[in-house]
């Protein structure tokens, strides 16, 4: 596991990033708002008034483990979450200590601010590593799930991949900014395959890219099957998801994975290329919707979800 980044691409319509804290004690309020992360932490801890090892337990029940002593040193300022790593945790945070969304997480300094294995890219040689040209995609079979507030909660890819060069060792993912979440905090876990490699940021839209190294140098011909999974920060209401294709590949599976409790009133299979094609999907009882392309040679392919009155 490690890392941050992502692929695909988020459709959540725009916000003004403004936790709602109405409700919370001013100085909790101010503190979430202005931070620093420590002072809006010890502020939050106090507020509910749980003592850390009663904290402890509450998130050890919601499945997430945090040392007590971690606990402590966050809280005083001692240390800091390190980023991707702990988004998991600071989430976990925010539910137990019922904050707004983001609220904690927000006020931590994103990986890669002081960082020298950050590198900012010129947009031409990052577009050029995007299409990973040592490598031919043969399949990509990506699931997204989808919570019941209607937000895009994680992204599982998994790739087939074929070496079309001698030595490649390595894929570049793109996870784009997104006015509804800390792109910078997106947690990426690696599955079979590959491990994290660097991050590599580019501005001015703040788009993050993290490489994923595989496990062997591939040999010209050869096939790897590699996964990852992105844990997502937004808090918007998801308006589907566009995997962008700066090559052509074999194939594409895209599924969607719904809160059976909360579904879309209509879903759409679209391909962006010279023009936008769509069609009307529809979902199984099991709230997953279903997308598949072959051959990919579109700009962007994906589904986008239209939802009925909340």
């Amino acid at each position: 596991m490690g890392g941050a980044a992502l692929a695909g691409e988020s459709l959540d319509a725009p916000s003004d990033k403004v936790h709602p804290t109405g409700g919370l004690p001013p100085t909790l309020a101010t503190a979430l708002r202005d931070g620093p992360f420590h002072q809006a932490l010890h502020q939050a801890i106090t507020h509910r008034g749980l003592p850390l090892a009663r904290l402890r337990t509450a998130l050890d029940d919601a499945g997430t483990h945090i040392g007590q002593s971690t606990l402590s040193y966050w809280q005083r300022g001692l240390r800091r979450p390190e980023m991707p790593r702990a988004t998991e945790a600071v989430l976990a945070l925010e539910q137990v200590l019922d904050l707004p969304s983001n609220s904690l997480l927000g006020l931590i300094e994103p990986m890669g601010e002081h960082s020298g294995r950050s590198t900012n890219l010129a947009a031409e040689e990052f577009e050029a590593d995007l299409r990973n040209a040592c490598l031919d995609v043969l399949a990509l079979h990506e699931v997204v799930t989808v919570n019941a507030a209607r937000t895009r909660r994680s992204v599982l890819s998994r790739l087939v991949v074929r070496a079309c060069t001698d030595g490649a060792d390595r894929y570049l993912a793109l996870h784009p900014a997104d006015e509804q979440g800390h792109v910078e905090h997106s947690a990426v876990h690696t599955g079979e395959g590959c491990r994290a490699g660097r991050m590599r940021k580019r501005g001015p839209d703040g788009s993050v890219a993290f490489e994923l190294l595989f496990d062997r140098r591939l040999s010209p011909g050869e096939t790897l099957v590699f996964s990852y999974t992105v844990i997502d920060t937004a808090t918007g209401q998801t308006g589907g998801h566009l995997r962008r294709f700066p090559s052509a590949a074999g194939n594409y599976l895209l599924q969607l994975r719904f809160h059976r409790g909360v579904l879309p009133a209509r879903c759409f299979r679209e391909q962006h290329g010279d023009d936008i094609r769509h069609e009307e999907l529809n979902y199984g009882l099991d709230g997953v919707v279903s997308a598949y392309f072959e051959p990919v040679d579109c700009d962007r392919a994906g589904i986008t979800v239209h939802w009925g009155p909340a």
